[in-house]
């Protein structure tokens, strides 16, 4: 993984625990979430392989499969994270509702146009060369549809362009991490639990 790419997704956690701390929170804190179904996040990450992977096909082959399979990543992973804010905390919920807004934001201009369309004028003022594609972006042209939530956010000393819904997903990700960081740990969550009362036969023992 790049130096940019390390920035980008491990920025917002970085953030995330910063604010935690500065809260009142802390890391120990994280294992009393009780994430469930991982198994969901797995196969959302070996279907965004394929997809990646779908970019070395000939002919069309490639192009039809590429939108379904990120479609299919992105619905496993917001599934996730669903299932994982039932029953928590509004904040945690709030990080929920961001990343799901974001991904959604993010999937309309890659299912519009096959790839995430991006701003040649955006990636020139960041320091990229515009043009030039890959698996996932392609420059916009004439014919883009929905450039405005495409990659038009220029970030200069990343070398980088980013989309609203990146904006999003990342003040999602810092949200959840400094949420999760206040989560009751286990054993506190124990300790709060009422005694059983004794019954009568077993008052005088």
């Amino acid at each position: 993984m790049g130096v940019t790419a390390l920035i980008l997704f491990g920025g917002p956690v970085v953030v995330g625990i910063a604010a935690g701390y500065l809260s009142g929170g802390r890391l120990s804190r994280l294992p009393g979430v009780g994430l469930r179904r991982l198994w969901l996040l797995w196969l959302a990450a070996a279907v965004q392989v394929a997809q990646l992977s779908s970019a070395g096909l000939p002919g069309a082959a490639g192009r039809q499969l590429r939108a379904p399979l990120l479609g299919l990543a992105i619905a496993l992973a917001l599934l996730w994270l669903v299932v994982n804010a039932r029953g928590k905390a509004w904040p945690l919920q709030t990080g929920v509702g961001l990343a799901l807004t974001g991904a959604v934001l993010n999937a309309l201009p890659i299912a519009a146009n096959g790839r995430m369309p991006y701003s040649p004028s955006a990636a020139a003022a960041a320091g990229l060369r515009a043009g030039s594609q890959t698996a996932k972006n392609v420059p916009a042209g004439h014919s883009t549809r929905l450039l405005a939530l495409g990659d038009t956010i220029p970030l200069p000393p990343l070398h980088a362009v980013a989309s609203i819904g990146d904006v999003l997903l990342a003040t999602a990700a810092a949200l959840l991490v400094a949420t999760a960081m206040h989560h009751p740990p286990h054993a506190t969550r124990e300790r709060t639990q009422p005694c059983p009362t004794p019954s009568p036969g077993n008052a005088w023992r």
